[in-house]
């Protein structure tokens, strides 16, 4: 049988407490022997956020790169996500170190310090391609340079037909080398455009009986083509190739393009005698001065004897040569660029910077 005993609610309560008494003794005895606090503490502040982005080298973002940092021996990995950004949380105060990789880049090793609860953002971090992927910088020589800038020259034709290769539209072109003057030269007297100007000319001035020595049959045609195509030959290759080689000069003219209307014409008409040497300097121009008087007085041997009349000849063909020149630099300036599709136009070179002067 079982007896209950009744027992009031204050004799209950002070039953309880004698009761829970030696097991509060002992629970307090067990967590000071453990060294274990008896209220709870205010959590940590020291953790530290670290963010950055991963790049390759050329500026573009580089997703699934792996990121490992470590701080105070522990190790924590992250991948860059798609715009190449990572975040690693939870990081103590004090050095880290942060290496990044990825498959075809070399890997780079950053150094930072954080302190207590500190959410560093990183400079953006490029890893380098390797192996095939390398990145190679080619610079070009002053060879190259004029090389690619003499092909443009050869695609200038007025109204796309005439070629017109003798006009720098650069502001600032490299220096051509006796091979690429040479080149230019031999490219303008092979041009079929040549030969049909010269068909033309022969044409006229048999039609205006001149040279009459030669006759006004197809054999006095032949002669006039073969003198006009000789004037022809002779003139560019001691104004456009031998001389400019000898003297060290540009034969080509220089479009200047902009300023007064007055300034260009100067500088058109300046240009029969003033030049730009290949040291990028403005020089009297005896290559094409030379040129005109070689050319004329070359041409006294083929030309009927009737025709020809000595130094008096030679003279004033010269002085027709530069005249001529001097107009043909004037329709460079003003009037053939709006009719020559091609032209390299405001391109800037990549030469280097010219010495002061308008040539």
């Amino acid at each position: 049988m079982v007896v209950y005993h009744y027992m009031s609610p204050s004799r209950s309560i002070v039953f309880a407490a004698l009761l829970c008494l030696p097991a509060c003794v002992c629970c307090a005895q067990s967590m000071e022997q453990q060294g274990l606090p008896q209220s709870p503490q205010p959590a940590s502040t020291g953790d530290a956020t670290l963010s950055g982005t991963v790049e390759d080298g050329d500026g573009g973002l580089l997703p699934g790169a792996r990121v490992e940092v470590t701080c105070a021996g522990s190790t924590e990995v992250e991948i860059s996500d798609g715009d190449g950004e990572f975040h690693v949380y939870g990081l103590p105060a004090g050095g880290c170190n942060v290496r990044v990789s990825d498959s075809g880049y070399a890997a780079e090793a950053v150094h930072v310090s954080l302190e207590v609860g500190q959410q560093e953002q990183m400079q953006p971090i490029d890893l380098r391609p390797v192996g095939d992927h390398s990145t190679i910088t080619v610079i070009a020589t002053q060879h190259e340079i004029a090389t690619e800038q003499l092909r443009e020259e050869m695609h200038q034709r007025v109204f796309g037909i005439i070629p017109n290769f003798y006009v720098v539209y650069h502001p600032n072109p490299a220096p051509l080398s006796a091979g690429q003057k040479f080149h230019l030269a031999w490219r303008s007297l092979l041009d079929p455009v040549s030969f049909l100007g010269t068909g033309i000319s022969a044409g006229i001035e048999q039609a205006n009986g001149s040279f009459s020595g030669w006759g006004n049959d197809y054999k006095g045609y032949a002669q006039r083509y073969g003198a006009n195509y000789a004037d022809n030959t002779v003139a560019t290759m001691l104004g456009g190739f031998i001389f400019p080689t000898i003297f060290k000069q540009d034969p080509r003219y220089y479009y200047k393009g902009t300023g007064t209307f007055m300034s260009r014409a100067e500088h058109a008409i300046a240009s029969v005698v003033i030049c730009r040497g290949d040291n990028g300097k403005r020089e009297f121009n005896y290559s094409n001065v030379l040129g005109n008087f070689g050319g004329a007085g070359i041409s006294n041997i083929y030309y009927p004897a009737s025709d020809r009349h000595g130094v008096g000849l030679t003279m004033g063909n010269a002085a027709i040569g530069t005249a001529f020149g001097a107009f043909g630099a004037l329709m460079q300036e003003f009037v053939v660029p709006h009719f020559t599709p091609n032209r390299p136009g405001k391109k800037v070179s990549v030469a280097p910077p010219a010495q002061a002067g308008g040539f």
